[in-house]
């Protein structure tokens, strides 16, 4: 019989200050995910001590209480204790935080609707280009093809995905920054700028990009469509709002597009890209390390959602990103250390939750429950975790490794990566686990720890 998630629902939003000081609550993997009128009514302290809640994160603006894998079921639950419109998000323009949290609740709000699509099909089109290169599927077969589309279509329609998220965090209509979208992975325009003859609107010259499988010229784009479509609901007449907003929205958000946004983004997009190629190409053992060994921490407070714009669209432009390959050991880390302190604790509780954490980590790729509920509760755990993805990244960096699809790394993806990457990726990933289970084994964990954390 499946587990009942009302009373946790309900104690949940008593505790972060009732409904009347939500306003607005979303979800991501592991986190129930709030925007609340006042911080200082919630009960965080309670909230960290009551069953079912695995820690409680103040980051991006946003007031994250941790909850696991059963996350969509609590989320399920808060529309029957409560009358908090799920997903939904009131105005307010004095919350928020500072740019950089804006920033990182902006991109988290965007990127992550569309993981599950993106976990799936990178994990799809991985297994194909590995059995492709362990010759087991030939490239040149319909069936190669088909598949390969299979796991490739959502990456070449980004735009379309993204335009869809981006809307409902711009608060514009999401059906026209879909249209706005589909405009520019239309085949015309992707022939127009693959061919040698220039290009012009109007007469003026176009600098045509690669729209498909982009990411900062679609997000820029709806953006712009906010404000045109909120300006022209301003002044068009009610009985000519449906035909006239939309159709001038298109327009101008396209055309300003073409000429200004798409070439912007696209040089802003290459920087960045050939900033990173060219810190790991000059320092690779000391950046691999610094950029793995903090990336644990960047997790704690969200702040690794400021990477997967970068990721993506390093894959778009370069076609490969470098910074997949370094930060793959963490999972690997987190549940190794998990795994460590489960097999040394005697006390029940801890031993049932490091179980179910490591596993999470090791097996999903889900590290939030062994992050807040066991490494990082008892610190020096997480500190030799985030040490030996240090040396994993280093070698991943020394080697020069590249990554060209977004995936999930857990212990099923590992043929995938290695197929992919390299199997030098495995071995990096592998010297961080064994480091860190060891380390944690040995020295990293007493029950001692348990009063401590405690107190």
């Amino acid at each position: 019989m499946a587990k009942d998630y009302t009373q946790l629902a309900c104690s949940i939003i008593e505790l972060v200050g009732g409904e009347e000081n939500v306003m607005s609550v979303s979800h991501c993997i592991t986190r129930l995910r709030f925007r609340l009128k006042d911080e200082s009514k919630a009960q965080t302290e309670k909230l960290n001590q009551t069953e079912g809640v695995i820690s409680v994160i103040k980051s991006g603006g946003q007031y994250q209480v941790v909850i696991g894998n059963h996350v969509t079921d609590v989320y399920d639950a808060i529309p029957r204790v409560s009358n908090i419109e799920l997903g939904g998000e009131v105005e307010d323009e004095g919350q928020g935080g500072s740019l950089v949290n804006r920033a990182i609740n902006l991109i988290s709000g965007i990127f992550m609707p569309m993981l599950p699509a993106m976990s799936a099909a990178g994990l799809l089109k991985a297994f194909v280009i590995m059995f492709n290169t362990f010759g087991v599927l030939d490239s040149a077969t319909t069936t190669y093809q088909i598949l390969y589309a299979m796991g490739d279509a959502v990456f070449y329609f980004m735009p379309i995905f993204l335009a869809r998220t981006a809307a409902q965090k711009f608060k514009c209509n999401d059906w026209t920054a879909m249209a706005i979208a589909a405009f520019f992975c239309y085949p015309t325009l992707t022939t127009l700028f693959n061919g040698a003859d220039p290009v012009d609107l109007f007469g003026l010259p176009v600098t045509l990009i690669s729209y498909t499988s982009s990411v900062l010229p679609i997000i820029v784009a709806v953006w712009v469509q906010s404000w045109v479509e909120r300006a022209l609901n301003k002044v068009t007449p009610d009985m000519l709002k449906g035909l006239i907003v939309p159709l001038l929205t298109v327009f101008v958000a396209c055309v300003v597009t073409i000429f200004v946004v798409g070439p912007v983004t696209d040089i802003i997009g290459k920087l960045i890209a050939n900033a990173l190629v060219s810190l790991l190409n000059t320092a690779p053992l000391v950046a691999g390390f610094l950029l793995a060994a903090l990336h644990p921490t960047l997790i704690i407070f969200g702040m690794h959602w400021a990477f997967i714009p970068i990721i993506v669209s390093n894959i778009g432009t370069l076609g490969y990103d470098v910074t997949l390959p370094i930060t793959v050991g963490t999972n690997f880390a987190v549940g190794a250390a998990t795994l460590a302190v489960f097999l040394k604790t005697k006390d029940t509780d801890l031993k049932e939750l490091a179980a179910a954490s490591a596993v999470s980590a090791l097996l999903a790729g889900i590290t939030e429950p062994a992050i807040y509920g066991v490494v990082l509760k008892y610190k020096r755990p997480f500190v030799i975790m985030a040490l030996s993805c240090g040396v994993c990244g280093a070698i991943a960096a020394t080697g020069g490794l590249q990554q060209s699809v977004l995936i999930t790394t857990c212990v099923l993806t590992i043929p995938a990566i290695g197929g992919m990457v390299g199997w030098l990726d495995v071995i990096a990933l592998a010297v961080a686990a064994v480091i860190t289970f060891v380390a944690t084994l040995a020295f990293g964990y007493s029950d001692k720890m348990l009063l401590e954390a405690d107190k």
